[in-house]
């Protein structure tokens, strides 16, 4: 099961949204997960459909095959930071936008919603 939390539900333009994603087995058998590179998650952020930002814009990740396993009732942890600006380096206007979290390769997914709030400029 994935969780994605942010540090809070509301944000000022001047604060960077700080983002965690959980990754639980709640099962009793040991989960596998394969990767084709570094990359082992993704996040957006988006409003109304349309992506603000993309956690993995603008990155590059080794070609390496690698295995994560976690065993039942274990856990790993995902971190990743919004400046709320879009790939242009422009900040996002306010209102409601949805943070979308998963992991790559699999059908692990999970979203929350927080506010950008106050004037921008």
């Amino acid at each position: 099961m994935l969780i994605i939390r942010t540090d809070k539900t509301t944000y000022r333009p001047d604060e960077t949204v700080l983002m965690t994603l959980l990754l639980q087995n709640d099962g009793e058998e040991a989960r596998e997960y394969r990767f084709y590179t570094a990359q082992r998650f993704d996040v957006t952020a988006e409003r109304e459909g349309q992506k603000l930002w993309q956690w993995s814009h603008d990155r590059l990740f080794a070609q390496v095959l690698t295995t994560l396993v976690i065993l039942p009732g274990d856990s790993r942890v995902f971190k990743a930071e919004w400046k709320q600006t879009d790939p242009r380096g422009r900040k996002v206007h306010r209102g409601l936008v949805t943070l979308k979290g998963w992991i790559i390769g699999t059908g692990e997914r999970a979203e929350t919603q927080i506010e950008l709030t106050g004037r921008i400029g």
